[in-house]
């Protein structure tokens, strides 16, 4: 009955703390999810079947069995977020009967399948969508797990994109781009999500998931500030390649904490401005090609420059282990900026100017995978939640 194919970008923190002013900005290395539904009585017994190839996950559930949990008297109704995962997490407890290799001793099979429960039911409560016969979801990633790079983000926002979709497609409407109207519905319910099933308040993720692009963000806020509405960045996303991840603020005099942070504040707003800077020179030249402006590379060189300053100040604060710090040194050694991706992450991300040389690039590719640090070319500043066709 119906196809279609839906994705979202993951988030880099371009500069800035989380709890304060930040800039953060879409990863082009995407989650996808394919969805497919068949006509009613195509199947001997209808189904629901989720795959997610980056946890081996596969689970197939009757139909059935899901309607007569979920779907009772006046369910909808009286339906309220926290009860809905009550039992969602009641439902899981007996999946590993049915068809599949579900593990309900595996976090991410765990979460994953809870995701999913939880969004179908809300978002198909709430709007209406007719479930009668048999769906598949399949979900890849290019995103690492557990790097906050933004996979689980990405990923419940595909869900709630996926059945956003699907209710359309059901009212007879076929939109190929998502409406302001569709990023508000999707951002709401992906966050619900995030929030009751992963714990987290983590709005950062999730508004560059839905919306991509360079965003402001001032501590749970997002600002109205969205930069280069066309242009790409190109990166290198290099693997530090250590075990542990959890930093730590070091403990250190409350004031010198203070002023690193007061710093960043300020190393946040400077950012800001440059920023502005390169969308003016973009409105005033649309069709100079990224390496013929000199006026360009110097404002990304004053942008690697601050990134450098960023991570310095993270490297004060104890929050960027020293092998970040390391490929962060080659990086300055090219007159790049480098710095850690996010907070907790293992990746750090090197900003390249418009008209570094494929040579060049590949020159420093190689010096950081004989150090053990392998490395990927992207690009941030893309597109959030989208169709695919």
């Amino acid at each position: 009955m119906y196809r279609f194919t839906v994705s979202a970008p993951g988030t880099v923190v371009l500069c800035g703390e989380r709890k304060q002013t930040c800039v953060a900005a879409s990863l082009d290395m995407r989650t996808v999810l394919k969805f497919s539904s068949f006509p009613t009585n195509v199947v001997r017994q209808d189904f629901m079947e989720i795959k997610i190839s980056s946890i081996g996950l596969r689970m197939k559930i009757p139909l059935r069995v899901f309607l007569l949990h979920f779907y009772g008297i006046n369910y909808c109704e009286a339906l309220d977020d926290f009860k809905l995962f009550e039992s969602v997490k009641s439902f899981t407890t007996f999946l590993s009967g049915f068809s599949g290799n579900y593990d309900p001793n595996n976090h991410a099979h765990r979460l994953s399948v809870q995701a999913f429960i939880f969004l179908l039911v809300l978002i198909s409560c709430k709007n209406g969508i007719v479930i009668k016969s048999s769906f598949v979801v399949k979900v890849l990633s290019e995103l690492p797990i557990d790097e906050d790079l933004g996979c689980s983000s990405s990923f419940v926002v595909c869900l709630a994109a996926c059945f956003r979709r699907w209710y359309l497609l059901q009212q007879g409407t076929v939109r190929y781009i998502f409406n302001a109207e569709d990023f508000s519905y999707i951002m709401k319910y992906a966050y619900s999500c995030k929030q009751i099933v992963y714990n987290s308040c983590n709005i950062i993720n999730i508004a560059i998931s839905t919306g991509g692009k360079i965003r402001v963000f001032k501590g749970a806020l997002e600002m109205a500030n969205i930069f280069f509405r066309e242009r790409s960045m190109k990166i290198l996303l290099v693997f530090s390649n250590i075990i542990e991840t959890s930093m730590k603020i070091k403990e250190c005099l409350s004031s010198t904490t203070d002023f690193i942070l007061h710093t960043l504040e300020i190393l946040s707003n400077k950012f800001i401005e440059i920023l502005k800077r390169i969308d003016d020179v973009i409105d005033l030249q649309p069709n100079v090609i990224e390496s013929n402006s000199d006026c360009l590379i110097n404002y990304y060189k004053d942008l690697a420059n601050l990134i450098n300053i960023n991570e310095g100040l993270l490297r004060a604060l104890g929050t960027s282990p020293s092998n970040i710090d390391i490929i962060c040194a080659f990086a300055r050694n090219f007159s790049f900026g480098g710095k850690i991706a996010t907070s907790g992450s293992r990746y750090a991300f090197i900003l390249l100017l418009p008209n570094t040389s494929d040579e060049l690039i590949q020159h420093l590719i190689t010096i950081l995978e004989s150090h053990g640090f392998l490395a990927k070319i992207t690009s941030l500043n893309c597109s959030g939640v989208r169709v695919q066709y």
